[in-house]
This record gives C-alpha cells, sequence and structure tokens, in this order.
C-alpha cells in the first residue's frame, strides 16, 4: 500500500510513499490513529483511519466540496468562508497532491480563511487518502502490421475508468497500458477498448492510426479500417475527420472540441461549479449542456461537432502536450505516454538547422521579448571544455569549432501546446526528445526516504550557480531532502556519483559530445554499466549526446543543452532552474520559464520525461505569477503550468478570482491592481512564484514599486 496516515505529536502525515508526496495537517493535540475500511468512502481510496480528534487543519486554501453520505454536493466553499451543518454524515473532498476525503459522522464546521481550511466535528471523523500514482497495468504485443496496429491502439481505452463526460478529469481516465511491438499480437484478458458506443475508421497506414490514437483512447473508440478517415456512431451518426484544414489538424479540432465541451456538461453532474469556459461558449452556442450530460456518447458527439469548431477555437483550453511521431512501428511504444496526456499526433514537420541559427534564433527571441543583452557576455567564455583558454568574437565563431561533433539539430513547426514532443531523427530544438527508455525508467523509479539531490560544480570559474544550488534546493520542502554537493571530481569520483541511486543530479561544468570534463580526463556516460540518477540537469555545452546516454542507462529525464552556451547565459538559466525546481515545478515547466530569462534560453531541450519534478508543490499545477507595472497601478497575469498532476481537464480558481473556475494548465484573463499593499497580501496568500521586473522571485522577496 502506497499511502500511510499517521499522527506525529500534533501533526498527521497522510503519505504517499510513490510518488514522493506528502500531506501535513495539524491537529489540536496528540491523538491516535485506528484503520479502518476504505469502501466507507464514496469515492475509491488507498488508506483510511479514523483520527480520535475534533478537529483538522490543512495549512493551505483548497477548492473545498461538501458532499452528504449518497456523494451529492451540500456546500462548496470559497477562499474566505464558513459553514456549520447539523449532525449528519459528511464528506469533504480535499485537492492535494495526495488526494484527501475527511468523514464525518456527526455535526459538520468547516473554516476557510484564505490561508488554512479547518474541518471540525463534536462526532467521528475518518481521514482517507488516494495516491495520484499512474502506472501502466500491462502490457500489449503487437506486430507491425497495421490492421494489428489498430487493435492495440483500440485495446488502450481500458484504462478509462467511464465513458461519461467525466472522463474528462484527468484521474479518471488512468494510465494507458504499455505497447511493445513484437512477432504476434498479444492482448492480455480485458483490455479492450472501454466501449463508448463508437469507432473510427482510417485507411490501413501508421501515417493515419498514430493521429486518432489520443481522440480513440478518449472516447473509448474501436479503430477499424476504412476508406476515409471518420468518426461513426449509433443511430447513424457519422463525421468526416478529413476536413477542410486536413486530417491532422481536423483529428486533433474534434478531440479538443470533445474535451471542451465534456468539461462545461460535467459542470452538470458531480461538481457544479461556475466555470469560465461554460461562460465563454455559451455566449458562442446555445446548447442544453442538462439534456445532453445523460445523452449517449454518440449523440453527445452529434451535437458537439454539428458547431464549427472556428466558433469556439478560442476558447479551447491550452493543450498540455503535442506530439510529432514518425510512422515508424517502433513509435508504437511511445503510444501509451503521449496518451497519458491527451498528446495531439502529427506527422513530423520541421526544418534542419545549425549551432550558429539556433544561438541566433535564441539571442533574436530574447531581444524581442524585451531582454536586455550584454555585448561583454556575448563574447565571454562558453561551457565547452576547453573554453577558458580559446578566444572568439561572437557565439557564432565559438559554435564552428567545438572539440567534439555536434547533433544533427531539427527545428520543429511551433505547436500550441505547452510541450512539444519529438519522436523521430534528428534533435529537436525547443522541445522534448522522446525516449521510451526514460518512460519506462521512470515507471522502475524506486521511492527513497528522503529526496535525494546531488550537485556537481566541476569548473572553479561556475561556483556562482553552485552556490546558489546548495543554498536553495530543499530549503521549502515538506518531504525531507538530502543534498549533497562536490566540486572537482575526478572521472571515477563521477562515475561513482552517476551510479549512485539518486533523484536528481544538477550537473553545472564543461560538457563535450564524449563525455563530461573532470580533473583528470573526461567521463563517457555511454561507457557506464548503470546510471542510478532519475532526472538530471546537466548545464555544461552541448550535453545532449550525454543526456541521452543517461536515460538509455537508467535515468527517466533531464534537461540538456544542443549547442555550446555562453557561461553567463548558462548560469543566469541555471539560477532561475533552481527555484523553479525547488518549488516544485517539473523540468518541461521548469526550462519554460527559465529560458526566457537568458539570451541562451533557446539553446537547451528536455529529454525523456518532461514531467519529472523533484520538490512537492503546494498545488497541483505549477503557477507563475507575472506582475507588469501600468500607468495606474499593476497588471497581473496567472499562467498555470502542467505537471504530472495537472493535465488537460483539471479545474480550479485563484487567490485573484476566488469565485470562478478556470480550466487548468492555461492562463487566467489579467486583473488591474491599484493598491501595491493589496497585492503584495493576496500574493503572501496564494504562495507561488513571481516574475517581476525580469526576475523569478519568492512571494516574500517581492517589492512593489
Amino acid at each position: 500500500m502506497s499511502i500511510d496516515i499517521a499522527t506525529r505529536g500534533t501533526s498527521l502525515h497522510v503519505t504517499d510513499s510513490i510518488e514522493q508526496r506528502q500531506c501535513v495537517l495539524r491537529i489540536p493535540e496528540p491523538a491516535s490513529t485506528t484503520s479502518v475500511a476504505g469502501d466507507r468512502f464514496y469515492f475509491p481510496v488507498d488508506a483510511a483511519a479514523r483520527i480520535d480528534t475534533e478537529s483538522v487543519t490543512l495549512g493551505s486554501y483548497v477548492a473545498t466540496f461538501v458532499r452528504n453520505g449518497a456523494g451529492d454536493v451540500v456546500a462548496q466553499l470559497d477562499r474566505v468562508d464558513e459553514i456549520s451543518l447539523p449532525a449528519g454524515e459528511y464528506l469533504i473532498e480535499l485537492e492535494q497532491p495526495v488526494k484527501l476525503y475527511v468523514q464525518v459522522e456527526g455535526s459538520l464546521s468547516v473554516e476557510t480563511n484564505g490561508v488554512t481550511t479547518t474541518v471540525g466535528t463534536h462526532g467521528d471523523l475518518f481521514i482517507a487518502g488516494r495516491s495520484r500514482h499512474n502506472h501502466p497495468a500491462g502490457t500489449i504485443t503487437t506486430t507491425s502490421e497495421p490492421r494489428d496496429m489498430m487493435r492495440a491502439v483500440s485495446a488502450l481505452s481500458s484504462s478509462l475508468k467511464t465513458t461519461s463526460v467525466e472522463r474528462s478529469y484527468p484521474t479518471l481516465r488512468g494510465h494507458p497500458p504499455e505497447v511493445a511491438v513484437g512477432d504476434e499480437l498479444s492482448i492480455p484478458a480485458g483490455m479492450r477498448a472501454a466501449d463508448g458506443g463508437v469507432r473510427i475508421e482510417v485507411p490501413q497506414h501508421l501515417r493515419f492510426v498514430y493521429p486518432v490514437a489520443p481522440l480513440a483512447f478518449y472516447l473509448g473508440a474501436e479503430v477499424v479500417p476504412g476508406a476515409v478517415p471518420r468518426l461513426v456512431g449509433e443511430d447513424g451518426f457519422s463525421y468526416r475527420l478529413d476536413g477542410p484544414s486536413g486530417f491532422e489538424n481536423t483529428v486533433a479540432e474534434t478531440l479538443k472540441q470533445t474535451l471542451l465541451f465534456d468539461c462545461v456538461a460535467r459542470t452538470e453532474g458531480f461538481y457544479e461549479v461556475d466555470l469560465a469556459e461554460r461562460a465563454d461558449v455559451d455566449a458562442r452556442i446555445d446548447l442544453d449542456w442538462g439534456d445532453l450530460y445523460d445523452r449517449s456518447l454518440s449523440e453527445q458527439l452529434d451535437a458537439y461537432l454539428s458547431v464549427s469548431y472556428d466558433r469556439i477555437a478560442d476558447c479551447v483550453p491550452e493543450w498540455k502536450t503535442a506530439g510529432y511521431m514518425a510512422p515508424d512501428p517502433e513509435n508504437a511504444e511511445l503510444l501509451p505516454y503521449l496518451l497519458d496526456d491527451l498528446a495531439a499526433i502529427r506527422t513530423p514537420a520541421g526544418e534542419s538547422t545549425t549551432a550558429e541559427q539556433v544561438q541566433a534564433d535564441s539571442l533574436f527571441d530574447f531581444a524581442r521579448a524585451g531582454g536586455a543583452v550584454d555585448k561583454q557576455a556575448l563574447a565571454g567564455a562558453t561551457r565547452a571544455a576547453g573554453s577558458s583558454t580559446r578566444a572568439a568574437d561572437t557565439p557564432t565563431e565559438r559554435a564552428r569549432t567545438p572539440e567534439g561533433p555536434l547533433p544533427d539539430l531539427v527545428d520543429p513547426e511551433p505547436t500550441e501546446a505547452f510541450e512539444t514532443v519529438w519522436a523521430d531523427e534528428g534533435v529537436p530544438v525547443g522541445a522534448t526528445k522522446a525516449s521510451v527508455d526514460g518512460y519506462r525508467n521512470g515507471l522502475e523509479h524506486m521511492p527513497s526516504e528522503e529526496i535525494g539531490v546531488t550537485v556537481v560544480v566541476n569548473d572553479e570559474g561556475m561556483t556562482e550557480e553552485g552556490d546558489i544550488a546548495e543554498e536553495v534546493y530543499g530549503d521549502d520542502a515538506e518531504f525531507p531532502f538530502d543534498l549533497r554537493v562536490y566540486r572537482n571530481l575526478t572521472t571515477d569520483q563521477l562515475k561513482a556519483v552517476l551510479e549512485t541511486e539518486r533523484e536528481f543530479l544538477h550537473y553545472i561544468g564543461h560538457v563535450e559530445a564524449d563525455g563530461f570534463e573532470c580533473t583528470d580526463s573526461r567521463l563517457d556516460a555511454r561507457e557506464l554499466d548503470f546510471v542510478g540518477v532519475d532526472a538530471f540537469f546537466l548545464n555544461g555545452c552541448a550535453s545532449y549526446d550525454q543526456g541521452m546516454a543517461l536515460l538509455e542507462n537508467g535515468a527517466a529525464g533531464g534537461v540538456v543543452t544542443v549547442t555550446e552556451v555562453v557561461n553567463s547565459g548558462a548560469t543566469r538559466v541555471g539560477k532561475a532552474m533552481v527555484k523553479l525546481l525547488n518549488h516544485g515545478f517539473p523540468l518541461n515547466a521548469a526550462l519554460s520559464v527559465a529560458g526566457e530569462q537568458s539570451f541562451v534560453g533557446g539553446q537547451y531541450s528536455v529529454v525523456g520525461d518532461g514531467d519529472l519534478d523533484i520538490a512537492q508543490r503546494s498545488s497541483l499545477g505549477a503557477p507563475l505569477t507575472t506582475i507588469e507595472d501600468s500607468e495606474n497601478g499593476y497588471t497581473v497575469s496567472l499562467r498555470v503550468y502542467p505537471t504530472a498532476d495537472l493535465s488537460v481537464g483539471s479545474f480550479s480558481n485563484t487567490i485573484f478570482d476566488e469565485s470562478r473556475h478556470y480550466l487548468t494548465p492555461g492562463s487566467v484573463d489579467d486583473i488591474h491592481y491599484t493598491s501595491a499593499e493589496r497585492l503584495e497580501d493576496l500574493l503572501q496568500k496564494g504562495g507561488g512564484l513571481v516574475r517581476y521586473d525580469g526576475e523569478i522571485l519568492w512571494p516574500n522577496d517581492v517589492d512593489l514599486r
């Protein structure tokens, strides 16, 4: 069992040992716990206990729903609110990194003050937790033949926990089974399409099968051969998937529109919240959501897709992942991980590029966004081995003279997703290089009692970034950290570090394609037998090849550079990454923000699983509040980045708009404040990172002018 519930003095700890997540609640005085059966709770839980106390207090505000014994919502609390209910049976749902439920048999009081949430009773109080751990239930083996691939793709929806509109909640979709390519088709018993009552017909080519896989998964549809791509349902419903915008665009738009409308329709169900997107959609179209909620999937799709996508395109939430995936049989093994994010899959589209062009584009994008570039910094040393003794007039000249060969670079066509995954030849710039090894290594991760973070500073000229890392990592985390810092390692010493089982490695130093620069020579990660590090940030020049070697030998994901990087710029990226990672941002989201801080930001990419994080967040998503000075005060924009816990279909409210909920991840409309004191007070209650005057700051460090 991954969930443990225990008291320690006046604290109640609910711990998920696999996901390394922990929720701590305060109790008035030391109390005992008694394990109870989880089936007493309306929703599924992994562990439950009776607590001998009259109240529990969560040290943060969360959207709070109160249900009766039948599961019906009887109250919903805003950020500053309180309720008192007579004796009865109640269930309080608390959104935390570990899904929490508090059950009360007796009178109930709930109070929120914007900072804490307290649940009290004069009766019996029970608490339960459910892990957000999302793991494939088994493996489907398929041949490379398109018909077999269709049957395998159809069976991936067996992980859906429902075919109602509630499947739009990420937690009710489940992780699809793994896929292996072999000599014959083998689908384990019980793994079949979720039977949503629809099917998808496509020609028998992988370039048609892969793009429809996410739509088939979400709908629980069977994929079958057909002359033209179309979606077919009961009672004669049919919808062509090769519309005017093209096959792949039409499939992606169908998926996005269906999920959006499901999210609107589900407000008629378990969570009757004020959803901003419902108001936006209702202003454009006229559908009876109450009636559609109880309709069959085929009837829902008939109504949904009668609306032109163009009419609601600007209401669609920002998509978490877009996948460029070559129609090669071996790429079928990536499907479960892309489908887990409902990735919009397309055949690869992009152009070959060069290191010189990547550096020039990175500099241009930074300057266009308003970043200031120091000419002296541009001409500074790089993090390539031996760069301290090399002279050059421009970054372009330095890029032409690397000590090791640079990889073949490709610039993918832009997507509107938070993350673009590249599954084809070449090294993608500004995108994630897919790795089956990385995803599978992450599934095999064995948790430790402490989060192990290792910082290696292998060059005396780069101590600034190392000092910041040593100071910040683990500074504000509920889960205990084990931080180890090493400097100026030999190849044998670095080999030992890489082979030690640790959650995260932050490497600062010189790197070449053929190895890490150490005090005696270079260590090539391709020659290692085993890598114990789960995630990594290799902040050195052209570290892509070494990062991929770490994935092949045991790691799950990391951040690398695809060209040489100027040392001063790399230091700025590294310092921002430290803050973001320590605040719970996953690798991809952290790089997205940190890359905007420096003119070399466009020279970094993610390899493997970009959802990996090293510290627990105070919320499911990774929020960043950006503040800009305006004529009469301040303009505030909030952007919630996706995480392993927060994918398309989630919703939340914010400290800046307490009554309304928004689909997240994504951005919330700008809000204007005239009072610095009011805004600073809200930032303290919100607790998330803040970007102000070009810097990433803790809320306590924000000093509004």
